[in-house]
């Protein structure tokens, strides 16, 4: 069974009666009034009741046609997927003038109101009069009401809107509640993260978390799509990551992940996620489903790209994938760079990428903290892209200070 309203109409059915019809009748019939009491003050041999009861007669008639036309034409021309015509409309109400006056004349002699004899010498004149007469009121009232419309349909979205980015701002503030504080020591480890994002949710997200034995585990991630869709997976992915990497390796992390994910999302869904597992003396251990090469900086050498081979695709498009890792280990002072495509993929004044040849010469700071080099790094970026983001910004900076015992 269909659901109906109040009004007798299912849920998102378009009305078909004019929304002020009341209103138009109610002001018709003091139009009609009116001018018949100037007219029988204007001509002081003619009957003053007489003229108003028959003018009031008449205005509400042809109010009655014009509307009644103008509600069969308007539910043909919905049905039909058609935007009603005013010239069509000019047709209708001259008609429904025509009626109404004719009509209203009938009534008016059957019941005495006017003496036959008389109004048959102003049928020629009176015919068109009220048709032009009905054009012209029907076509104020139709406009008006389409003024109306449209006034209140701006109202409502400038609402809807103002509403949806109170709950994206909402939305914002909860995912950046989520997300792990920006300046993290743990153990041997200095960690400083950076999230910009293009809207305001996020697609991208990162976490930070224990592993046992005085391990740290740290994973970036780019969620595809952005906005509301991509931050519930987000939120997905980084409650599950913890619990399955403190059990697993890491190849297998992103191996028990893919799985659940390629059960969980639709054909157009993935994450690009990079996963690495430090130990307490700077040895590391990473695996890499679709982001960039991180990149180990500092120890006064050259930013050196990190490739991991084997299965490189993103997490949830396939089952089948076989992740793979590599080792390695941090010097003293050293950062291991980890980052979403956002920054690589910035468009610049051009509208060209600015591409991983020109990023890695913007990494620098050999000295720096984690957190001083990614707002360095930042900075540089945004000095040689466009202003507006045409992606997320996620990066993470992982310190290794020498300090087991701390």
């Amino acid at each position: 069974m269909t659901g109906k309203n109040l009004a007798g109409r299912a849920p998102g059915e378009r009305r078909f009666l004019p929304r002020n019809a009341v209103r138009d009748t109610v002001i018709s019939i003091f139009a009609g009034a009116l001018v018949s009491l100037l007219i029988s003050v204007a001509l002081p041999a003619a009957w003053r009741w007489n003229v108003l009861a028959y003018g009031t007669l008449i205005a509400f008639l042809i109010n009655c046609f014009c509307q009644f036309f103008h509600f069969v034409y308007q539910r043909w021309a919905v049905r039909a997927g058609a935007e009603p015509s005013r010239l069509v409309l000019a047709g209708l109400y001259f008609l429904g003038g025509v009626l109404g006056w004719l009509l209203a004349t009938a009534i008016a002699i059957g019941i005495g109101l006017v003496p036959a004899r008389f109004m048959r010498g102003l049928a020629p004149h009176f015919v068109p009069i009220a048709g032009a007469l009905a054009i012209v009121i029907g076509l104020l009232f139709y406009t008006w009401g389409r003024m109306e419309d449209r006034l209140r349909k701006s109202v409502e979205r400038l609402k809807e809107h103002e509403f949806a980015e109170k709950e994206l701002e909402l939305a914002r503030e909860i995912q950046s509640r989520l997300l792990p504080p920006s300046e993290i020591e743990a153990g041997a480890y200095r960690v400083a993260s950076r999230n910009v994002a293009a809207r305001f949710v996020a697609g991208d997200f990162y976490d930070v978390f224990p592993l046992a034995g005085g391990a740290l585990g740290v994973a970036v991630a780019d969620v595809s799509g952005k906005g509301m869709g991509a931050s519930l997976i987000m939120a997905s992915v980084k409650a599950v990551l913890p619990l399955v990497a403190g059990e697993k390796s890491v190849e297998a992390t992103l191996a028990a992940l893919n799985r659940k994910l390629v059960a969980e999302l639709g054909p157009r869904e993935f994450v690009a996620l990079a996963y690495a597992r430090f130990e307490p003396d700077g040895r590391f251990t990473l695996a890499n489903a679709g982001l960039p090469d991180p990149y180990v900086v500092g120890g006064g050498g050259a930013p050196r790209a990190l490739e991991v081979a084997g299965g490189r695709l993103p997490l949830g498009l396939r089952g089948d994938v076989e992740y793979r890792s590599l080792e390695g280990r941090l010097q003293r002072d050293e950062k291991l760079l980890l980052f979403t495509d956002g920054l690589p993929e910035a468009p610049k004044l051009d509208g060209d990428p600015i591409g991983y040849p020109a990023l890695e010469q913007l990494l620098g700071g050999d000295s720096e903290s984690p957190g001083a080099f990614l707002d360095g790094l930042l900075e540089r970026l945004r000095a040689a892209t466009a202003p507006t983001l045409a992606d997320d910004w996620t990066a993470v900076a992982v310190e290794w200070t020498g300090r087991e015992g701390r």
